[in-house]
């Protein structure tokens, strides 16, 4: 081992259409981050924007590079030092796409596209002509037009990959000959409101129980460690949190895992909306 990376990632709890708000706990993340010595942040999916194909995140769209959204994460990476992550709305020529910054304290950046949409997210597009088979309702990216832009923080190779990209048939592989050594997996999808609980529900002997098994259920990424294990990569992976004020409710859950299979940190899923916030945490990983 002879490169190291200190890394944070913070699940914000976004919501639709509220820019200031959004980018203001982005900004608090990317404090934190400089506090505890880091060199990358990486927060969820449309965390910028809020998650989802509402009109009020449309909106926001910009070109890469271009709008308030960069202009703001470029501010906070230059005021901290730290390599800041955000996902936001791209507009490609009119067309409208998911994609995530990684912006430098210099003002360099990548913008990542996401390859694939889930449902919830029209009518936002994939980034690519997707086929379709009877084995997954998203559609599937033809061999060989796969888009990951790669580069470097703190000598590191990086990659981004956006959450339903994960599964891209043939992932592993084809980081592995791009030399990733880590991947950021930003996601943003969220739950029904049945798939939580409130305070009040915790009162009752069902509410308890339901509570129960929701924590039997967590997060814990099981697979996701032993995916670095084998490929010898380590991952930094965030979900959104809380209520989005219309109809999704996201499990704030996250995790850092070393390419030797550890699990660094961890951020739990919040099952009980009065409690959900903001949260954060941070690691160093050796390569």
């Amino acid at each position: 081992m002879n490169k190291t990376i200190r890394a944070a990632i913070g699940s914000t709890c976004s919501k639709p259409g509220f820019l200031d708000g959004n980018l203001a706990q982005i900004a608090e993340m990317a404090k934190r981050a400089e506090w505890n010595g880091c060199h990358l942040l990486v927060t969820p999916e449309m965390s910028a924007t809020g998650y989802g194909g509402y009109p009020e995140a449309l909106s926001l769209a910009e070109a890469p590079g271009e709008g308030q959204i960069y202009e703001s994460l470029a501010r906070m990476a230059s005021a901290t030092g730290v390599v800041v992550t955000a996902g936001y709305v791209e507009n490609n020529g009119g067309r409208l796409h998911i994609a995530h910054y990684a912006v430098y304290p210099d003002g360099r950046f990548v913008s990542q596209r996401k390859h694939r949409v889930t449902p919830a997210e029209v009518p936002l597009e994939p980034g690519v002509t997707l086929f379709y088979d009877d084995t997954e309702e998203i559609g599937h990216v033809p061999p060989g037009q796969e888009r990951f832009l790669t580069f470097t923080i703190h000598d590191v190779q990086c990659a981004i990959v956006i959450c339903a990209d994960l599964g891209i048939r043939d992932l592993n592989a084809i980081l592995r000959r791009s030399g990733v050594e880590l991947v950021m997996l930003p996601v943003g999808a969220g739950g029904e409101r049945s798939q939580r609980l409130s305070a009040a529900e915790l009162e009752t002997d069902e509410g308890i129980r339901n509570y129960k098994e929701m924590l039997q259920r967590n997060s814990f990424p099981h697979n996701g460690a032993i995916e670095c294990l084998r490929n010898k990569r380590a991952m930094l992976a965030v979900n959104m949190g809380g209520f989005d004020g219309r109809s999704r409710y996201h499990g704030g859950s996250g995790s850092i895992v070393s390419a030797r299979g550890e699990v660094l940190a961890y951020l739990p899923d919040q099952p009980i909306i009065d409690y959900q916030q903001p949260s954060f945490a941070c690691a160093e990983l050796h390569f």
